[in-house]
């Protein structure tokens, strides 16, 4: 389905959410990343050591290498690896595999699978940019970028039009649904609208079938700030502060009572 474009300054964007606790949160993945100038600093594994130390959760450090291409346009297009050396980055992940920090010359993330909660996280995220602000030293921060992919799911839903019930007739497209027969796989939308200055939301929504054949709707929230300002973390996380504002209000847009009831 083609993408829609939401003006700034819609009501779902600026009042307050509920932000209550879910004891069966559907989220499948939260991201944090933050793009920085490039400092090859972040390659050297002494101080990918130290990034590790400073973290005071426990994962194993291991070696990624990202390996650029050109690409050519023009009568005939190509694509070639490039002869420039390959990009050495790290990865420290927990060992249970929960957890994965990413260190790269040009940005730096964490991501979980197991999401407890926005305290536990920013915690975390709080802990890495220090110890990349102390250990790389970037002078300038690009993009703060935060998002959340909720993979829903509910035991009354057997047909795809079952969904109006928990997700926002904002998003919900029920006529469209009504018509979809046994051969229906996926269906999704994107919705990007600017919540403020330099700032941005991109909502991809829509059902699919997961492995097992259940149907399920995806809602990913993906948040992000824009502009190039001095790197500082207390600055980097109040605007993680404010990205996470928006992305409650994104999932109590496209949800409704009912589902959040059911997931309290």
């Amino acid at each position: 389905m083609p993408g829609a474009e939401v003006s700034a300054g819609v009501g779902w964007l600026t009042r307050e959410p509920e932000d209550r606790r879910l004891s069966r949160p559907p989220v499948a993945l939260v991201v944090c990343q933050v793009r920085h100038e490039t400092e090859y600093a972040a390659s050297d594994a002494a101080r990918a050591l130290k990034v590790r130390s400073a973290l005071d959760w426990s994962t194993e450090l291991a070696e990624s290498l990202v390996q650029g291409f050109n690409l050519a346009v023009g009568q005939f297009t190509g694509v070639s690896a490039s002869q420039a050396p390959s990009v050495r980055g790290w990865q420290l992940k927990t060992p249970d595999g929960a957890w994965t920090v990413s260190l790269q010359p040009d940005h730096f993330a964490i991501e979980t699978t197991q999401y407890g909660g926005w305290g536990e996280f920013r915690n975390r995220l709080g802990q890495l940019a220090a110890a990349v602000g102390e250990n790389v030293a970037p002078a300038l921060e690009h993009r703060v970028g935060l998002r959340y992919v909720n993979q829903i799911t509910h035991p009354d839903v057997k047909r795809p039009v079952d969904w109006h019930q928990y997700i926002s007739p904002e998003l919900f497209q029920k006529s469209l649904y009504e018509g979809l027969g046994d051969g229906f796989r996926a269906a999704m939308q994107v919705i990007e609208s600017a919540p403020a200055p330099d700032h941005s939301m991109i909502i991809r929504h829509g059902l699919q079938m997961d492995n097992s054949g259940r149907l399920t709707y995806v809602l990913d929230n993906d948040s992000s700030r824009q502009g190039s300002r001095p790197f500082d973390v207390q600055s980097i996380l109040e605007s993680v502060d404010l990205l996470h504002l928006n992305e409650l209000r994104a999932f109590e847009m496209g949800t409704t009572a009912a589902l959040r009831d059911y997931c309290t």
